[in-house]
């Protein structure tokens, strides 16, 4: 009897190869690490043969297939031509719906094998147009450019999080690190402090900024007293902010400086958006802050009005301008430069999402959510399902209490997310990290060096999850954004060099 006990002990004890490889994953430090254990368990699970066949209801693989046989084809032959009308006439994001979220759900890390290939080939074909002596420069930028415009654009919309919307940087970093990063860049409240951190870097300072050494947090370590458990906790309660804005400010300001919107797009080629509302009497154009909409504005102005907690509670935040001697003035130096923070799901404001959409043709979102509150129950992994069908309901009563205007407003801000209105399953693409118990203490501690570090590798990990679905979705849009933007500059340094010539 004894020996049966320890077998049956010893069995129990013994882990399975598909727990292995998931504490392998679980444990990994890097991609590579996380991928490596991931094609093992899917080979252990069979989920290998799913993404081998191509068969499945939820895209039509036979145009797929054929399309990349024709693709494939028409390279071998050299037809140039054909091959460029081809993909011009062809080239959409979605084509035969190999976005469905449910074909990047069976695998561990990828979907089919053919959708794969398929999106290899295009950008290859697309890259072998363009280097072909068939065509003059103005034929392929005009190919290059009309293509972009008419495949469309992403933006990465950073959403929230208080503390925990330090993720956002994790986030960009897995993105930048496999050239994924899209060039539109949406922030709001915490992720629009992130978002104009990131569109001030060149992509040469980008990474040193994204380890979490290149951060200035020296704002909120000579304000000690603003740790305190019980001030943060009446700030909540009082405005559903844990941050004294006066701190955020002072911080935003030692990391951004003075630049504006206008110069920080020139400095790095990316559009920074920061949402933020506006009432009916404002000088705001839009309820989107950008280079085109408010290009003097400066943007650490604007990163703390998308911040400020709501009035009549606080002081207004003041939005500020440069002039073009260089002078910092209120926006518009009238009585109306006081920017009053209204919640965007007001009546009195448009969409700040259908706005970008509008501005930059994009039609297509990758949202990093990080609101304390909705995290936990919007993650990826199978095994979190109940967690996210509780989570949904809760969700769903909240927004019907907001409805009929039971849930005040500094809650609602805290818990409640911002939607993408007219988006669909298909063209948004949700990151979210997994939160553990011990996570929430951050909550309550301002932010410092190794709690950055921490919420950067907690980010990259989140987009881990949905890498190859983002890569299926946006890689097309890089090939073409690359391709544009260096003909762009070849053609300032051809006009530059020409200017000279004539000069002398």
């Amino acid at each position: 009897m004894a020996v049966r006990a320890q077998k049956l002990y010893n069995s129990m004890k013994t882990k399975t190869t598909k727990q292995i490889l998931q504490e392998q994953m679980a444990e990994a430090t890097t991609y590579e690490e996380w991928y490596h254990a991931g094609l093992q368990l899917d080979a252990e699970l069979g989920l290998d043969l799913w993404r081998q066949n191509p068969v499945s209801d939820d895209y039509d693989y036979k145009l797929i297939y054929h399309r990349l046989q024709h693709l494939m084809a028409l390279k071998d032959s050299h037809d140039a031509m054909t091959l460029s009308n081809v993909l011009r006439s062809g080239l959409l994001r979605n084509l035969g719906g190999i976005c469905s979220p449910k074909l990047y759900t069976q695998s561990h890390v990828g979907t089919k094998l053919l959708i794969e290939d398929y999106i290899t080939a295009v950008s290859s074909a697309i890259s072998y147009v363009t280097s072909l002596p068939a065509f003059t420069p103005q034929q392929t930028f005009s190919f290059i450019s009309d293509t972009r415009q008419s495949f469309g654009r992403t933006t990465l919309v950073l959403q929230g999080g208080a503390i925990f919307g330090l993720c956002h940087l994790g986030v960009v970093k897995a993105l930048h690190s496999h050239s994924l990063l899209p060039r539109i860049i949406t922030g709001t409240g915490v992720g629009a402090l992130i978002a104009a951190l990131v569109c001030i870097h060149t992509d040469m300072d980008l990474p040193h900024f994204l380890s979490g050494s290149g951060i200035d947090l020296t704002a909120f370590a000579s304000h000690p007293s603003q740790n305190s458990w019980t001030r943060k906790l009446h700030r909540l309660s009082e405005s559903g902010y844990l941050l004294d804005i006066s701190v955020v400010e002072e911080c935003v300001r030692a990391n951004v400086g003075d630049l504006t919107f206008e110069e920080a797009y020139h400095l790095t080629g990316r559009i920074l958006n920061i949402t933020v509302s506006t009432p009916p009497d404002s000088p705001l154009p839009s309820c989107v802050l950008n280079y085109l909409t408010a290009p003097h504005v400066l943007i650490r102005t604007a990163a703390c009005a998308s911040n400020a907690p709501t009035p009549p509670l606080f002081a207004d935040v003041t939005l500020l301008c440069k002039t073009s001697s260089g002078k910092i003035v209120p926006f518009e130096n009238t009585d109306k430069s006081s920017f009053e923070w209204r919640p965007y799901w007001t009546p009195s404001s448009q969409d700040p999402h259908t706005r970008i959409a509008e501005l930059f043709n994009v039609n297509h979102f990758i949202v990093s959510q990080a609101r304390p509150y909705l995290a936990p129950f919007l993650t990826r992994s199978p095994q979190s399902l109940p967690t996210r069908l509780l989570g949904m309901e809760i969700s769903h009563l909240l927004r019907q209490a907001d409805t009929v205007g039971l849930l005040p407003t500094t809650v609602r801000r805290f818990l409640v997310d911002e939607e993408i209105h007219g988006g669909t399953p298909e063209s948004t693409i949700l990151v979210t990290p997994r939160l553990e118990i011990g996570d929430w203490e951050w909550l309550l501690k301002n932010p410092e060096k190794e709690m950055v570090r921490y919420w950067v590798r907690k980010g990259e990990r989140a987009v881990w999850d949905v890498l190859e679905r983002i890569r299926v979705s946006g890689e097309v849009e890089g090939v073409l954004d690359r391709l544009y933007r260096g003909m762009q500059r070849g053609g300032r340094k051809e006009r530059r060099g020409r200017r000279r010539r004539d000069s002398e």
